[in-house]
């Protein structure tokens, strides 16, 4: 008796729109079902692009975007696949999304910082990397690069503060970034 009673009860805790033949119940299942197989095709493009086949790389990538836009991981696959392609301002429109969905995804502050070296817009890479430097992320590198693009943009006084801090750090350029402009 206490079996029927323990099955009665489980039955009970599962939500009925599992057995429920709506399109809500449906429309359930298949985001999950296309999240899964998101994943796997950026599993997928991730292989690809570890071979270095990044026009193949992109191609699955976008093809996992397909299913599920707001894909992170693809997205920044993809991105990094359009860097290494030199189409900067594609990387840069998935780096964005990303940011968009997710603001504090470090991994494409990092990649938009390069990607905006690329395209010469230094304002927004030295943006890029001040935040790298407060969420204490690759400091050593952030503060030489922002260092270096200070200078670019004839912000001495500030390339010597990051290229001191970065050598600090151990950054060995920004360390003789700093020897050979600051003192």
């Amino acid at each position: 008796m206490k079996i029927y009673h323990f099955i009665i009860a489980t039955s009970l805790a599962i939500p009925s729109f599992i057995f429920s033949p709506n399109a809500e119940a449906h429309k359930h299942f298949n985001k999950f079902k296309n999240i899964s197989s998101s994943e796997k095709i950026t599993g997928n493009g991730y292989e690809i692009l570890k071979e270095k086949n990044y026009i193949h790389a992109s191609e699955k990538l976008s093809e996992a975007l397909k299913i599920n836009p707001k894909n992170k991981f693809a997205l920044l696959l993809r991105a990094f696949s359009k860097k290494e392609l030199k189409d900067y301002k594609s990387a840069l429109k998935d780096l964005n999304t990303i940011l968009k969905i997710d603001s504090e995804y470090n991994a494409a502050v990092a990649l938009r910082a390069w990607v905006n070296i690329k395209l010469e817009n230094y304002p927004d890479a030295i943006d890029d990397y001040s935040k790298l430097i407060a969420y204490d992320l690759m400091l050593k590198d952030s503060y030489g690069n922002r260092g270096f693009l200070r200078e670019i943009m004839n912000d001495n006084e500030g390339a010597c503060s990051d290229w001191e801090k970065g050598g600090a750090l151990g950054n060995k350029k920004a360390s003789s970034a700093f020897e050979n402009h600051c003192l």
